[in-house]
C-alpha cells in the first residue's frame, strides 16, 4: 500500500516536474524512487496523466460571451440521449410495476383479513360487556370506540390500496 502511495506521489510530482524517475532497492531492501540517476537504478516510464475538465453547468452556458458552434449537433445528441434514457426508465418501470402490483395485492389481502377480524371483534365486543364495564359505561364506550376506529382504519387502508391498484371498491 505504501508502495502505491509513494508511486502515486511520485507520478504526480513527475508530471509537474517532468523529470526522469529512477527506481532502485536500497541496502535494506526497500524500493526507492528518485529523480537522480543511481547505480543499478531502473528508469521508470510513466504514462501521461489524463486531465478531465469538469462538466459545464447551466450558468456556464448562460455566461456572457459564451458561444458554441456545435449547439445544433449537441442538441441532436442530447435529444437522442434523453430518448434512450426515457426508454430505459420505462422498461425498468415495467418490471418494477409488476413487483409493486404484487406487493399491493398482498397488502390488500392482509387488510381485508384484518378488516374481517376487526368487524368480528366489534360485533362480539358490542354483544358482551366486561365485568369491569358493568358499573362504568364510559369504559365500555371507550372500548367500543377503539374497536370502531380499528374497523374504520382498515376500511380506509383498503380504499387507498384499491385506488392504487385501480380497483373500484
Amino acid at each position: 500500500m505504501k508502495y502505491l502511495l509513494l508511486l502515486g506521489i511520485i507520478v504526480s510530482i513527475s508530471c509537474y516536474a517532468s523529470d526522469t524517475i529512477y527506481q532502485y532497492k536500497d541496502k535494506n531492501g526497500a524500493t526507492v524512487f528518485t529523480n537522480k540517476p543511481v547505480k543499478n537504478g531502473k528508469k521508470v516510464v510513466l504514462p501521461a496523466i489524463t486531465v478531465y475538465a469538469a462538466p459545464m453547468t447551466q450558468s456556464d452556458f448562460k455566461a456572457k460571451g459564451y458561444t458554441n458552434s456545435t449547439t445544433a449537433k449537441n442538441a441532436i445528441q442530447d435529444s437522442a440521449i434523453k430518448k434512450n434514457y426515457t426508454q430505459s426508465i420505462n422498461q425498468n418501470l415495467g418490471t418494477n410495476e409488476v413487483g409493486r402490483q404484487q406487493i399491493l395485492n398482498e397488502e390488500l389481502a392482509l387488510e381485508q383479513k384484518a378488516l374481517t377480524d376487526s368487524q368480528q371483534a366489534l360485533q362480539s365486543g358490542m354483544a358482551t360487556k366486561l365485568p369491569s364495564e358493568q358499573n362504568n359505561p364510559e369504559q365500555y364506550q371507550a372500548r367500543i370506540k377503539a374497536l370502531r376506529d380499528a374497523v374504520t382504519e382498515h376500511q380506509k387502508n383498503i380504499d387507498i390500496l384499491s385506488n392504487q391498484l385501480g380497483i373500484k371498491h
